[in-house]
C-alpha cells in the first residue's frame, strides 16, 4: 500500500511540475510552422536554385565563345525545367547564343543525377501532449530542436555536334550542395547556420 501512494505521489508531482513549466510557455512561446500551398517552400527553392548555380560555378567547356547552342534536360525530377533555364544562363552570360534546334551548332545535353532536397531533425523535449484527463492540451517543450535541410544537384553536360549527333565533350560531374541549419535551445533561444545567399529569416 505504501509503495502504491508513493507513486500516486510521484505521478501528482510529476504533472504538477508540468503545469508550473507549461503555464508561462503557453503564454509567452509560440510555435511557428512553416506553411505552403505550393509543392515546395521558397526556402526549398531556394536551396535548390542554389545547389545547381554551385555546381555551375567551375564548370569550363572547351567551345569556341560565340558558337551557337542548344539545350536540353534529361532527368528524373520534375524540377529538371527551371534548371534547364539556369544552364541556359550560364550559357548566355559566357557568351553562347541559345538557339532552336535548328540554329544551333551544338547540342548540350543537361544530364540530371540527382536534384532535390533532403530533410533532417533532432528532438529533445516532450512532445505536446493531449488527454481526455485534463480538459487542457500541454504545450510542446523543447529542451533541444535541430531542422537540418540541404539541397543537393548533381548533373553533367555532354556536347554533341548538332547535325550529325556525334559526342564532342563530356564534362566531369558538376555537384553543388547548399544547407540550412535552425535551432532551438532551452524553449526559447532560436538561430540558424546556413551559406544560402542571403541567409532568410528564421522559421523556428
Amino acid at each position: 500500500m505504501t509503495m502504491g501512494k508513493d507513486r500516486r505521489r510521484s505521478s501528482l508531482w510529476t504533472w504538477a511540475v508540468l503545469l508550473v513549466m507549461a503555464g508561462p510557455t503557453a503564454m509567452g512561446c509560440s510555435i511557428m510552422q512553416e506553411r505552403t500551398n505550393s509543392p515546395m517552400t521558397s526556402v526549398e527553392q531556394l536551396l535548390l536554385s542554389q545547389a545547381v548555380e554551385r555546381g555551375l560555378s567551375n564548370l569550363s567547356l572547351p567551345l569556341t565563345p560565340g558558337t551557337p547552342v542548344s539545350v536540353k534536360a534529361f532527368g528524373y525530377t520534375p524540377d529538371k525545367d527551371f534548371a534547364h533555364r539556369q544552364v541556359e544562363s550560364w550559357f548566355l552570360a559566357h557568351g553562347y547564343p541559345v538557339v532552336g534546334t535548328k540554329g544551333a551548332a551544338v547540342t548540350v545535353r543537361l544530364l540530371i543525377h540527382a536534384l532535390g532536397t533532403e530533410h533532417g531533425e533532432s528532438f529533445v523535449g516532450m512532445p505536446s501532449i493531449t488527454s481526455v484527463l485534463i480538459p487542457f492540451a500541454l504545450p510542446e517543450l523543447t529542451l533541444y530542436r535541430a531542422a537540418r535541410q540541404r539541397g543537393v544537384a548533381r548533373y553533367e553536360l555532354e556536347l554533341t555536334d548538332a547535325e550529325t549527333g556525334a559526342l564532342l565533350y563530356r564534362s566531369q560531374l558538376c555537384e553543388g550542395t547548399v544547407f540550412l541549419n535552425q535551432f532551438t535551445v532551452m524553449l526559447w533561444f532560436t538561430f540558424q547556420r546556413t551559406d544560402l545567399m542571403p541567409a532568410p529569416a528564421a522559421q523556428l
